[in-house]
């Protein structure tokens, strides 16, 4: 009877998981869909919030603290107040550390904090030689941690987009990258779960505006 107890209780604790674990990745894609369709900022507002929500009810988790983070970095981009901004990314840093804590995927949080410096370096381009490096530095340390993460690839790419042909930089030199992370976006096409799948849209931008360089 014992046994037949433990193995009851087992089966509801694992149904109980799995339905928390089918909630939470509703509610984030969600708010993402909500994110990715914003027409104002107004809207990507919301969706922060909701990404706040989120990540309050789900303190031992690090995916709803990165989906926060990612969500507070876009909305950043769409800021005009470079006090503002700023303030955006400061907090993006904080629940970037969070995830970090608790042990989350070291390779997709390197990437979103280079991406926070590359945000830094929208606020003030003046910053561009000082954050540009460290964004290198992450993607390269996110690159180690998991080669085939597209997202570091493509990050990457455009951090030497943006560099000066005379350091190496250019169209000429990212669009390899930007071509390697077409073929590892494709590689990730049709993932599902709380994991980060952003990206594939705009690299396949970048290719196009290089190319059309050309």
């Amino acid at each position: 009877m014992k046994k037949l107890v433990s193995l009851t209780m087992m089966a509801f604790m694992a149904v109980t998981a799995f339905c928390q674990s089918s909630t939470l990745e509703q509610a984030i894609n969600e708010s993402l869909t909500l994110l990715d369709e914003a027409k104002t900022i107004e809207d990507v507002q919301s969706a922060v919030n909701r990404f706040e929500r989120i990540a309050l009810a789900e303190p031992a988790r690090w995916e709803p603290a990165y989906h926060y983070a990612y969500a507070q970095i876009m909305q950043s981009f769409w800021e005009k107040n470079a006090e503002v901004k700023d303030e955006l990314l400061d907090k993006a840093e904080i629940n970037i550390g969070k995830a970090l804590e608790i042990n989350g995927d070291k390779s997709e949080l390197y990437t979103l904090q280079g991406l926070l410096y590359q945000g830094r370096i929208m606020v003030d381009y003046n910053r561009g030689m000082t954050y540009s490096q460290q964004a290198a530095e992450k993607f390269g340390t996110a690159l180690y941690e998991n080669p085939q993460n597209p997202r570091a690839v493509y990050l990457l790419g455009l951090n030497i987009r943006h560099t000066p042909e005379g350091f190496g930089g250019g169209c000429a030199n990212a669009l390899p990258k930007f071509l390697e992370a077409k073929v590892l976006f494709e590689k990730e096409n049709g993932k599902t779960g709380l994991m980060p799948r952003w990206g594939a849209e705009s690299n396949l931008e970048a290719i196009k505006s290089c190319n059309g360089e050309k």
